[in-house]
Parts: C-alpha cells; sequence; structure tokens
C-alpha cells in the first residue's frame, strides 16, 4: 500500500454535522481533513430513505462551486455512500475540495429485482442530482457546472445518469427541481453495455441468470430496457464529455468495456479519455500498476477541472 493511502486509513473518524446543523456522534471512517454535511434525506420510498452526504469546499475559490456527484459501486445490489473512502476514489473528491469544487456521495435503491431494478437505481441517482439543483443556493452550487463520477456498477450507473433521458426511467415526479445538465461524467471500470456479448466476458455476467435481478428478467426477454441501461447505446453526439479508466487484468469486468466505451463514443464525435492501466485488476488492484491510483486520480481531477471551472478561474 502506498504511503498516501496507509496515511489515509489513519485519517477514520470525524465530527461531522447532519443536514440541520447538529452535531451528531463520530462517524468511523470518514477523513478528519474534509468538510462533511451527512444524512441527507434526498428522496423516500416507502420506508426506505435515501441519503447523500457533502464534501465541501476546502477553500472558497469560486463565487458559486462546481459540484461532483459520486456514485458508489458494489454489484448493483450492495455498497451505500461511504463507498466514496475507497483509496481509488477519495483521492480525486480530496484534490477536487481543494479546487474548490463541492462533491457528493450519493446512494439509491439497491436491486434485487423484487421490485427494485437497475432503472430504478438510475433513477434515484437522477432524483439525487435534481435535490440537489433545487438546494443548490444554500450549499453555494453552480448549477451549470455539474460533472459525475462513479465506480464499477457506479460506474454504470453514472454514465447512464449522465447520457440517458431522464423520462426513460421511473424518476419521482414529487421530487422537486430541474433537471441537471450533466458536463461531463469519469467512470472507473464500468460496464457499459447489457447487450453486448464481449463486454459481459470473463465475470459472471457471462450467466444469463445473472441480468434477472436487474432487469426483471432474461436479456431475451428485456432487451428494450437492457438498451435504455447500456452506456453505449445512449451515446448521442451532444453528449458530456467521458473520461473512462479500466484496468487490462480485470477479472470482474473486462476491460473491453472501457475500449468497447472509446471506440463508440470516437464513431459518435464524442469527447473521450481513455487510461488504460496496465496489470491493473477491478478496483485497480495490483503491486505495480501503471499509471497508479495517485496518477489515475490526478488525471480525473484534471478532467473535471477542465470541464467544469472556466480557463481563466483556474
Amino acid at each position: 500500500m502506498k504511503p498516501f493511502h496507509i496515511l489515509l486509513t489513519l485519517l477514520l473518524s470525524t465530527q461531522i454535522t447532519n443536514a440541520a446543523g447538529k452535531n451528531r456522534e463520530a462517524v468511523p471512517r470518514l477523513p478528519a481533513d474534509l468538510k462533511i454535511v451527512d444524512n441527507i434525506v434526498f428522496k423516500q420510498v416507502g420506508e426506505k430513505k435515501l441519503e447523500l452526504m457533502l464534501f465541501q469546499p476546502l477553500a472558497k475559490k469560486h463565487d458559486k462551486s462546481p459540484l461532483v456527484v459520486y456514485i458508489h459501486g458494489g454489484g448493483w445490489g450492495g455498497g451505500d455512500r461511504y463507498k466514496v473512502l475507497r483509496p481509488d476514489v477519495i483521492g480525486v473528491i480530496r484534490s477536487l475540495n481543494q479546487e474548490g469544487f463541492t462533491c457528493a456521495s450519493i446512494e439509491y435503491r439497491l436491486v434485487d429485482g423484487k421490485p427494485t431494478l437497475a432503472s430504478d437505481a438510475v433513477a434515484d441517482c437522477k432524483d439525487a442530482l435534481r435535490f440537489l439543483m433545487k438546494h443548490a443556493p444554500e450549499h453555494g452550487i453552480d448549477t451549470e457546472r455539474i460533472g459525475t463520477f462513479g465506480s464499477s456498477a457506479g460506474g454504470h450507473l453514472t454514465l447512464v445518469t449522465a447520457l440517458g433521458k431522464d423520462s426513460d426511467y421511473p424518476c419521482d415526479p414529487t421530487i422537486e427541481g430541474p433537471a441537471a445538465r450533466v458536463r461531463c461524467v469519469a467512470a472507473f471500470y464500468p460496464l457499459v453495455s447489457f447487450v453486448d456479448a464481449e463486454c459481459m466476458k470473463g465475470g459472471n455476467f457471462e450467466r444469463p441468470q445473472r441480468m434477472i435481478p436487474l432487469l426483471g428478467g432474461l436479456l431475451v426477454e428485456k432487451r428494450e430496457l437492457a438498451l435504455k441501461l447500456s452506456p453505449i447505446e445512449l451515446l448521442r453526439a451532444d453528449s458530456p464529455d467521458i473520461l473512462v479508466a479500466h484496468g487490462d487484468a480485470d477479472k470482474v469486468l473486462s476491460v473491453h468495456n472501457a475500449t468497447a466505451l472509446r471506440d463508440a463514443a470516437q464513431a459518435k464525435g464524442v469527447p473521450i479519455e481513455c487510461i488504460i492501466s496496465k496489470g491493473a485488476g477491478h478496483g485497480f488492484s495490483g503491486d505495480a500498476i501503471s499509471p497508479t491510483i495517485a496518477e489515475i486520480d490526478r488525471q480525473t481531477t484534471a478532467f473535471f477541472v477542465k470541464h467544469l471551472v472556466p480557463p481563466a478561474a483556474r
């Protein structure tokens, strides 16, 4: 483990505030050097409350701060907003906060097919963006400078959130706020298609039954929904700029996902940056990967700054 990440694991608690500004008990595993507001409920489905946490800018560099929203991984059926503390993710959040960005880490309903599908998870992500648009003034957020960021299943969801039309997903009509215009999107080791068999080779997505909890049935039965959940199929000439990063030794989601997205985006005229880390497995695991996690984080931060900060303000 790199010294930076050893240091990071030592910064494991902080006194945080809830959305009302009141102190609450220290929460383990939250970096003490970041300004965090946690437990903000943005949506409720039945008894299930969906929450997000905000990472506020460490220095005021903009009248209104750009916003980057992180979407966690976990196979669509696991994980929570605290996945943002992964070593390959929190470095990006920290760097963006130092650049004057606001960042958010959001939750979504975990997919089980009974009845929650991947399309419901997308709707929750889009609803979180609309909630943040509505509450932008109180958090000093610039609603014209929005990016999304995700890893693994969250990499897939961040792409669909940025590329898909809100009307194609079961968003909550009671959540007020304008739809967010996403200017750029970064995805780490994502799945980019539910219909391209090559993207699913090398993992349990080769099993047809793996689609049932995600789509509510087999691919042959749910192809229309699968197309709406396939980032490659959602690309248009006016799609936001994309960064995709993947390891060439990934045994969970093949690196073909990154190269297929790159090729499809280039064919549509969509600007895309593609980072392939040699020797890296899923989550950029590996002892001697190149580029390293720190290098990938630097490129990702630079990508968001390039697209969300006017040249005169950099």
